[in-house]
């Protein structure tokens, strides 16, 4: 810290503040630039600036706020300062948003050589180091900006806009082909073609921050893109032109073929499609999509360059650099940064300005503004979110009627909303960060145990956990404290799964057959659905709910409608489980089986056998599906080639499964059990001393429900 302090006091002779710039007050700030090589190496160059921020917000969202920025090396351009709401947002994580964006802005070189109709651009972006304040110091995104209507065309789980325009899902589809199916640039949005804040998504699934769900999001995209004019001209391979008959019946024959071809996949377990030239993406793996070096090595690097200036004074007798001014000033002499580290990542959503009706940019160079993400602000929904299902004017529910046993063909899959909303007992699905960190799971520890109510399925957001209990009582926990604040009288009976809507609603299904949504900032239910017969089983893929039932059935219904689309038969004993993902609907039973169907054509491609017991928990991950069972065991199938490629013993009855890239979580019994996602060897074992009925995940905290009238928190550290 010697050093650090040293560093700040050489730069405060050299760069002593600029209070006041044009009348304006000001502070210094580290900028850092980004430039990426034809051979897609990133090279990271900084300058100390002096930069003015507004501190009320002209917007605001759930992950961050967007302030007027103004960068005085360019006085005559407006920009936009993005700072997180998360406190523990890392500063990688910005330095992640400028790769992506520059990264991205390479391939509009690329799609523009085309001569497409219209050329795009993504706007430049810069992450600023606010180094007037005490370590740890504020960092922002900046990027100019843009005045116009903002608009969202599409996003990185399959969300096609309803007016979609044609030159962004075509420039979507044009990087998957182009890249040899590595990679696929999604979460296009902007005004008119500036671009700003993509996601991408890689074969590997690994770096690109949080928003890369690698083969996911690939097969999300091909489900629901279309191939437009646009597509045709870059003579792009046709996506979603037919479609195949599959084979149904209740035990059908494997037919591979088929299988792979619903999952988007070959049997090499390969995007389908024809590969094409173009970029590589060796340099990612190689860790150099991470952030530049820490400040303290920034400060130390900013010492090496004054002591160089001082020697140089002493032996040619130079002046030195001038002082600024109330104008400017002046830049330090470019150092390459180290190189980075490998980090963990966090990606959050941005602000957004307000539409405004000013002239449309013709030039596809950026005009000096900037965009920034639409926000959820109060009752009004993002503009990628589509509209969300009609409400009661009053909190008391409304009671909607089920559909006749033989309802209309369930249609082409509806346009996706947002990422897959978890199930009861499988808990939550996000973007995992075990992709590029390292945890030691073998050091698996309780945190905290939370006293509260009996929980038989959670899950949770960013801000609190919903539980449902035995007696009926929704309980709500804060997350971040680590509490239990309230409980709501819910259902007659026991409340079996909750799972979250892409509006921001909470389902919940119980024993006294009913399916309720509530709305999480009244915590009232506004709206309910009568079941034929108790649901033990709720699911939510983009705008589509799929419920498991004692009577033997899985539903699909249409969120927005409240509609039963499909009632799927086939099973001869209760659904327990239901999983969804790209076109495939996985269902377990007590009758110790699990069926594949189609979501094109409501058809079973398959069944899963060899388990000796019910199976109570599927977890899809990575083209394998993992099963669980009161048999003592988890099962591994490989979606590739339809076979059980292992089965893990575990010390009791499995209730419930969580899998990520490096472990296997399993409430066995009394007993959490870890293994290893890659062989499948046993990382851990710690007796819970209650009976594990439900698991949630949020990064590296594992919180597990039981009948014990307690949430436990479970930890792991980061190797």
């Amino acid at each position: 810290m010697g050093d650090a302090a040293a560093a700040l006091a050489l730069l405060n002779q050299k760069f002593p503040v600029a209070d006041v710039v044009a009348g304006i007050k000001c502070e210094r700030a580290i900028k850092w630039e980004l430039t990426i090589g034809d051979d897609l190496t990133p090279h990271w160059k900084h300058s100390i600036v002096c930069v003015s921020i507004e501190k009320t917000p002209f917007a605001q969202g759930s992950c961050r706020t967007a302030h007027k920025l103004q960068d005085w090396s360019k006085p005559d351009q407006r920009l936009v300062g993005k700072f997180s709401t998360n406190k523990k947002t890392t500063r990688d994580s910005y330095f992640t948003d400028v790769l992506m964006q520059t990264f991205c802005a390479k391939w509009t070189e690329k799609f523009n050589e085309m001569k497409p109709p219209k050329p795009i651009t993504f706007l430049p972006s810069y992450v600023y180091e606010l180094i007037d304040h005490p370590p740890p110091y504020p960092v922002c995104g900046g990027e100019p900006f843009i005045d116009g209507e903002y608009k969202k065309h599409n996003n990185n789980s399959g969300y096609v806009s309803s007016d979609a325009r044609n030159t962004p899902q075509a420039f979507s589809h044009f990087s998957f082909e182009h890249s040899n199916h590595e990679l696929l640039i999604v979460d296009i949005q902007g005004v008119n073609d500036f671009y700003t804040d993509p996601q991408i998504h890689t074969k590997s699934a690994q770096g690109f921050g949080e928003g890369n769900l690698g083969e996911t999001g690939f097969h999300k995209f091909l489900q629901t893109h279309k191939c437009n004019a646009v597509c045709d001209f870059l003579k792009l391979k046709q996506i979603n032109q037919s479609k195949k008959t599959l084979l149904r019946g209740t035990l059908p024959v494997v037919q591979l073929m088929e299988f792979h071809d619903a999952i988007g996949i070959n049997a090499n377990g390969q995007a389908t499609g024809a590969a094409k030239s173009g970029h590589t993406m060796e340099y990612f793996a190689s860790g150099q999509s991470t952030a530049p070096a820490s400040l303290e090595d920034e400060e130390k690097m900013l010492q090496e360059q004054l002591e160089r200036i001082r020697a140089q004074q002493k032996a040619k007798q130079a002046a030195l650099p001038k002082q600024p001014s109330n104008s400017n000033l002046h830049k330090l002499s470019p150092k390459p940064a180290p190189k980075p580290a490998a980090a963990s990542i966090s990606v959050s959503a941005s602000a957004s300005s307000p539409p405004s009706t000013s002239p449309t940019p013709t030039s596809p160079k950026p005009v000096p503004s900037a965009v920034a993400k639409p926000v959820a602000v109060a009752a009004t929904p993002v503009a990628a979110t589509p509209a969300p299902v009609a409400v009661a004017a009053t909190p008391a529910p409304v009671a909607v009627a089920v559909a006749p046993s033989q309802p209309t063909t369930l249609p082409t899959p509806v346009t996706p909303a947002a990422a897959t909303a978890p199930q009861a007992s499988n808990q939550e699905i996000v973007p995992d960060k075990s992709a590029f960190e390292k945890w030691d799971l073998k050091n698996i520890r309780n945190q905290d145990t939370i006293r509260g109510l009996q929980s038989e399925c959670i899950v949770g957001d960013d801000t609190r956990l919903y539980t449902g209990s035995n007696d009926g009582n929704l309980g709500v926990w804060d997350i971040n404290e680590l509490k239990h604040t309230t409980n709501i009288r819910a259902h007659g009976k026991s409340i079996r799964s909750v799972c979250m809507t892409p509006t921001g609603h909470l389902i919940t299904g119980g024993a006294d057959s009913y399916l309720k949504q509530w709305d999480l900032t009244t915590m009232t239910a506004v709206k309910e659905i009568k079941e034929a017969n108790e649901v033990n089983t709720v699911f939510v893929l983009d705008n589509l709910l799929f419920t498991g039932c004692n009577d033997k059935t899985v539903k699909v219904w249409d969120l927005r409608s409240d509609k039963c689309l499909q009632t799927l038969q086939g099973h001869t004993r209760a659904i327990k489980t239901v999983y969804a993902m790209g076109n495939l609907l996985f269902s377990g039973s007590n009758d110790q089986q699990i069926f594949v169907w189609s979501l094109q054509n409501n058809r079973i491609l398959t069944n899963f056998q060899g388990h000796e017991g019910w199976v109570k928990s599927l977890y899809a991950h990575n083209n394998t599906l993992y099963s669980g069972s009161h048999d003592e065991t988890v099962k591994v199938w490989d979606l590739k080639t339809t076979k059980c490629v292992n089965t893990i013993k575990c010390k009791d009855r499995v209730e419930t499964l969580h899998v990520t890239n490096q472990g296997i979580f399993a409430g066995a019994g009394d007993f959490l059990q870890v293994f290893s996602t890659t062989d499948h060897e046993q990382l851990a074992a710690v007796n819970t001393r209650s009976s594990i009925l439900c698991t949630w995940r949020r990064q590296n905290q594992l919180f597990t429900g039981s009948l014990a009238s307690n949430l436990k928190v479970w930890n792991w550290d980061l190797l």
